[in-house]
């Protein structure tokens, strides 16, 4: 029994260390009223509008959502603190924690994919490139290797 807890412990723990790294595909803030990023990208002020309205709702959204898991891993963690361990009820509220994390990324990708559509599949390419190169300067600061953003073809071997 002791090993059954620990082993969901061990899993829990995973499941929230990489809960952050899921979705991390787009700059954090409001990255297209950097001018340099505004002028780069050829943004009009129609397009600036969109993204602010798009980032609003998104955020709301991920408010909630974020509540929502946070919710679900808190009673994930009350059931694991039991003295008797309900496996089978364990597993359930892992699901439902997995369930909610979903949809969190799910939202996340939602935005993304409206980014893409207002910027076109060009400015959309550029973007990449501006992250990466942005990521890549944070990087040799930080003196980590690269880590390119998810799609963008960099670090992948050609065959």
């Amino acid at each position: 029994m002791q090993k059954t807890t620990l082993s969901l412990l061990l899993v829990l723990a995973l499941v929230l260390l990489f809960c952050g790294s899921a979705g991390a595909q787009m700059p954090a803030g409001k990255w297209w009223h950097m001018p340099a990023v505004t002028k780069k990208l050829a943004l009009t002020d129609d397009q600036l509008k969109q993204l602010d309205e798009q980032f609003v709702q998104n955020r709301l959204k991920l408010i909630e959502l974020k509540g929502a898991l946070e919710k679900e891993r808190f009673e994930l963690q009350n059931l694991l603190e039991k003295d008797n361990l309900d496996e089978s009820a364990a597993y359930e509220q892992f699901s439902r924690v997995q369930a909610a994390r979903s949809k969190l990324d799910t939202e996340r990708f939602s935005f993304l994919l409206e980014v893409r559509r207002i910027l076109g599949l060009e400015r959309f390419q550029r973007l990449e490139t501006i992250v990466n190169e942005f990521r890549e300067g944070q990087n040799k600061r930080q003196g980590q290797g690269l880590r390119p953003m998810p799609g963008s073809g960099m670090g992948q071997q050609a065959e």
